[in-house]
């Protein structure tokens, strides 16, 4: 697993550099297969906003919500961001297909990560 700790940014910062990340590689593999997200990529962080970070920060508190919240993102792109693009690990794709299943619309002939 990635460690928030390991950065010299505010885990706030790197949550969001993570979040975008997330949601732009989400976006360009939706594309890739023709599916349409039905998501602008702002639309897109706000639900991972929303929904997976704010899932830990309600249930483990402010700070140590924020550190599982942003080792998690951390852990669905590879490979290190400010290297090369992000791409979704498994866990990454996983996550964002459930969290975005109801909005998406696939062509009959795409086939689905």
């Amino acid at each position: 697993m990635n460690s928030a700790q390991q950065s010299c940014l505010p885990v706030e910062v790197l949550t969001a550099v993570y979040r975008r990340a997330v949601a732009q590689a989400y976006l360009d593999t939706c594309a890739t297969y023709g599916v349409s997200v039905g998501y602008t990529l702002d639309e897109l962080q706000m639900t991972i906003a929303m929904n997976l970070e704010g899932y830990y920060v309600t249930r483990h508190g402010a700070e140590e919500g924020m550190d599982m919240a942003c080792t998690m993102l951390g852990d669905m792109v590879s490979p290190d961001i400010l290297v090369a693009k992000p791409r979704l690990t498994q866990l990454g794709e996983t996550m964002m297909d459930e969290l975005c299943r109801d909005r998406l619309s696939a062509p009959l002939t795409a086939t689905l990560h």
